[in-house]
This record gives structure tokens, sequence and C-alpha cells, in this order.
């Protein structure tokens, strides 16, 4: 008697949670459809990569290094002006008369 509340149960409950499932071969386009399988690659292939470094590492100390130098850049142009003497002054002069 338990065993078979129990298969009903599940059988409910399976029932129950695929029943809001969207159809899977909608999402597929027809060319994915008609695409050939990949094609396997040999694991001594796949252990060399693996062991030669990953592209994610290669990618993230090129990142580190262009963090590194932009760093670098924005401390070299601390405290530098970008208007020269001239143009500072025509701009005060242009901005007395008004309000703030």
């Amino acid at each position: 008697m338990r065993c078979t509340l129990l298969l009903a149960a599940c059988l409910a409950l399976s029932s129950a949670c695929t029943a809001n499932l969207p159809a899977i071969d909608d999402t597929i386009s027809e060319g994915a459809q008609r695409a050939d399988y990949p094609e396997l690659e040999p694991l001594p292939n796949l252990l060399a990569r693996s062991e030669a470094g990953s592209s994610i590492e290669v990618q993230t100390e090129a990142l580190q290094a262009r963090v590194s130098r932009l760093k670098a850049r924005a401390r070299a142009l601390k405290g530098r002006t970008i208007i020269d003497g001239a143009t500072r002054l025509r701009l005060l002069e242009a901005t007395k008369g008004k309000p703030a």
C-alpha cells in the first residue's frame, strides 16, 4: 500500500513539474538542426592545450597589465592642467558677469 502511494505521489509530482515547460523544438533554428555534429578531438590534444594555459588566464593577465598601464597614466595626469593659461583667462572673463 505504501509503495503504491509513493509511486502515485512521484508520478503526480513529475507530471506537475513538467506541465509548463516550453517546447524545445521551437527554440532551435533549422540551420542548427541540420548542422553536422562537432568533430571530436583526441584526448592528448586536449590535455596539451590545458597544460599550455587557458585563454582565461591569458586574458586575465592581459587585462591586469592594461589596468596597471591605465593607473600609471592616471597618476601621471593627476594634478596637470588641461587648459592653457590664455584659454583659462578667456573662460574666466566670459563667466565673470554670469551667476553661478
